[in-house]
């Protein structure tokens, strides 16, 4: 039997010729993957939607947040996802090494109350892959793939995490051809 290889944790960074494609210039990071399939968040890519909108629409009352949401993928869009590094957080919904994730309203109002201590970042809607879909890609080269410790993104402005991760990893990982070819600049 051939051995499976998975990529929890991992970031996926998918540049695609067409600017149209929704995964144009994403930076993924994989919260799950396994025999069933995959789960992601998209990072690098902000809606013009405040984390105060967010908190009014769900009547939390909080303090004026000026921070933006991301866009964590075309699947389920309206549903809120917490991604936060608090390890020992029962909520989450995927406890891994460095990025967790919830969508739990006790952590969203602990965090519009300013009660939360730890990082975290908002993000509508998340990436899914069926079984074996995304292993497929990953043969064809639809996706760098780079294993990274995460935490830099709470450190980080989102327009900057691809340019960060490739700093981290010793290679632009925006100058990558999808032929799984590695060019070094």
């Amino acid at each position: 039997m051939q051995e499976q290889n998975f990529f929890a944790n991992y970031f996926l960074y998918f540049q695609e010729k067409n600017s149209q494609d929704f995964f144009y210039n994403s930076l993924i990071y994989l919260f799950e993957h396994n025999q069933d399939g995959a789960l992601g968040i998209v990072l690098n890519k902000e809606i013009n939607i405040k984390e105060t909108k967010i908190f009014e629409s769900m009547k939390i009352e909080t303090r004026p947040n000026e921070k933006m949401v991301l866009n964590g993928g075309p699947v389920d869009i309206n549903k809120l996802f917490v991604i936060h590094n608090d390890n020992n957080l029962q909520e989450s919904l995927i406890n891994k090494d460095g990025l967790n994730l919830s969508s739990s309203l006790d952590l969203i109002t602990q965090i519009a109350k300013g009660q939360f201590g730890g990082y975290y970042k908002f993000a509508l809607g998340y990436c899914g892959w069926d079984a074996g879909q995304l292993d497929n890609e990953i043969k064809n080269n639809n996706w760098v793939l780079v294993k990274e410790n995460p935490e830099f993104i709470f450190q980080t402005s989102p327009e900057n995490y691809v340019k960060e991760l490739s700093i981290k990893s010793g290679f632009e990982i925006d100058k990558i051809l999808n032929t799984g070819t590695i060019t070094k600049h």
